[in-house]
């Protein structure tokens, strides 16, 4: 995966590096939901989001641990658990059903994928722009903007 760090610099170009970093792991989110092997596209997935949290914290000059991260994208996850299970867990399911079932999981995975990606993504740039670090971040806290960027993503992957 390409990685667009800049360290030092002025925030306008920090914003811009992670907005590359969230664009880029938003596709490949996309191209892991195409993994055919059920419940390994999550793996996948998951693989995707916990990078692209270590390159945002590398952004941002965060130090990031592979425990925390996985733990904190665990926990955002779990706010989106309503959509995860409608889509995420379903689709990945519907890719046991040959034919029709597998494209529709993979479709639908593609979307979950992107969607969530793109929503934490946003959620840990602004969080660090704001001066946050890994240990201070709420999972809580941020609830309804992880929604709203969830659904936002998701209304735009869809058309």
């Amino acid at each position: 995966m390409a990685t667009a760090t800049v360290e030092g610099t002025p925030a306008a170009n920090t914003s811009e590096a992670a907005a590359k970093v969230i664009a880029s792991s938003t596709k490949w989110a996309a191209g892991a939901a195409i993994v055919p092997v059920p419940y390994l596209d999550l793996l996948a997935i998951g693989a995707v989001q916990a990078q692209m949290v270590h390159q945002l914290a590398k952004i941002y000059g965060q130090d990031s641990s592979e425990e925390v991260v996985k733990g904190l994208i665990t926990a955002l996850l779990g706010t989106l658990a309503p959509a995860m299970v409608s889509t995420g867990v379903a689709g990945s399911s519907l890719k046991l059903v040959p034919g029709v079932g597998t494209l529709w999981g993979t479709v639908s995975m593609a979307v979950f994928a992107s969607a969530a990606t793109y929503a934490i993504g946003k959620i840990f740039a602004m969080h660090f722009q704001n001066g946050g670090t890994l240990s201070s971040f709420n999972p809580e806290a941020v609830q309804e903007d992880l929604e709203r960027e969830f659904s936002k993503q998701a209304q735009q992957a869809k058309k």
